[in-house]
Parts: C-alpha cells; sequence; structure tokens
C-alpha cells in the first residue's frame, strides 16, 4: 500500500479545486453523489464496467486519483485506456479472488479520503464468499467517505450493499444490434435497461452502447 502516499490529503484536494456534489455520467442518464455508496448490479455484458470506466476516465481525466480495487480480474487496462481512462492517475489493486484482501483494500482506500472514486469491483467473486462479508463493512464505508469527495461505486452480480448505498441500480441488456452476415459478425451496439432499487416508482429507462472497432 505503499503507493497511497500518492493521493492528495483531503485538506489539498478541497484547497485546490471545488468538487461538484453530482457527478454525471454521459451516455447513462445516471448521476453519482460525492461522499457515498453507489451500487450497480446485474448479469454478466449488462454494462456494469461500461459505467464504471466512464465514471473513471471523466474523473481521471480532469486530474483526480481513483483507484480500482479488481476483487477477481475483471480489469483490464487496455480496454480502461480505450474508455478514457488516465492510468497515470489510477491505483489498480488486484485481489486474484481473495475476499479478504479485497475488503481489507478497500478498506485502507475509505480511510486515505483523498481518492476521487474508488471503484469495487465483486464481480467473479461467488455468492458464498460474499455472504461471509459482513452488513457492518458497507455501513463503516458509508460513514468514512461521508464529507469527502470520493465517490464508492460497488458492481456485482447481485445486490450486496443493503440499505448502506445511497443509489442501487440494476442493469439488464434489453437489445443488441450487429453488424454483417452469417458467421462473421460483430457487435455494433447494446441498448440497457435501467432501474433504481431506492425508489420504488422509478420507472425503467434506456440507455444505448455503441462499439467503434478500429485497428490500433
Amino acid at each position: 500500500m505503499s503507493h497511497l502516499a500518492l493521493v492528495k490529503t483531503l485538506s489539498h484536494l478541497q484547497e485546490e479545486q471545488r468538487h461538484v456534489e453530482e457527478i454525471e455520467v454521459e451516455g447513462f442518464g445516471l448521476s453519482v453523489v460525492r461522499g457515498s455508496v453507489t451500487e450497480i448490479s446485474g448479469e454478466p455484458s449488462s454494462g456494469k464496467t461500461s459505467f464504471a470506466l466512464s465514471l473513471l476516465a471523466k474523473l481521471t481525466a480532469d486530474g483526480e486519483v481513483c483507484a480500482a480495487v479488481d476483487a477477481a480480474g475483471g480489469f483490464d487496462p487496455c480496454t480502461a485506456t480505450q474508455a478514457g481512462v488516465k492510468l497515470e492517475n489510477l491505483l489498480w489493486i488486484r485481489c486474484s479472488g481473495d475476499i479478504e484482501k479485497t475488503f481489507m483494500a478497500a478498506d485502507y482506500l475509505v480511510q486515505a479520503k483523498g481518492f476521487g472514486a474508488i471503484w469495487l469491483n465483486l464481480c467473479g467473486l461467488s455468492k458464498d464468499k460474499l455472504r461471509m462479508v459482513p452488513k457492518t463493512y458497507w455501513y463503516r464505508y458509508r460513514t468514512r467517505i461521508k464529507e469527502t469527495p470520493t465517490v464508492m461505486l460497488v458492481t456485482s452480480h447481485d445486490a450486496a450493499t443493503a440499505s448502506a448505498s445511497q443509489g442501487a441500480f440494476v442493469f439488464s441488456r434489453a437489445k443488441t444490434e450487429w453488424s454483417g452476415s452469417g458467421k462473421f459478425k460483430l457487435l455494433r451496439e447494446f441498448h440497457i435497461k435501467t432501474h433504481s432499487r431506492k425508489t420504488f416508482q422509478s420507472p425503467k429507462f434506456l440507455t444505448r452502447i455503441e462499439m467503434d472497432y478500429s485497428e490500433v
């Protein structure tokens, strides 16, 4: 954890720049709130990673230092770079499926209080492992980042944060469009259906993600 020395202190961050309370993630129609926990859950390939990378790209491009806690090897630096993430402003912690290391790393990061965003990616961990996590962990995270500029984003297959998250959304794929014909088809775009678990009357809405394949 020696890399934490690169993170600006909270007082330094507050003096240097004034952060807006809400951060809008373009293309998804959703905003995340600083100083709170936001959870995105859903099936594989439902847009959770795209949402996280869009948030990291926005913040790291603005010079903020962010962190990605990679529980089970779901983070790909090449994909992140193509999404616009500035890797020089990102601390990547690989936990190799070890749930104890995953939550210990998250605990250290929320105590640092100098990150623009902390992405806790739990995708790839089994339900049995996630059931081992005490609910008190989530409330401790929520308390420690309160009144800080940090956004804690949690992505997982199933909902995990219970009532500790301020925003909790479920993503699902609604429509997929391909280009080409026969056996040689390329994914062109897919539509995501999103709804909030916190607002019972919230209507579902659609967003679209387009793919642009080009040789580098």
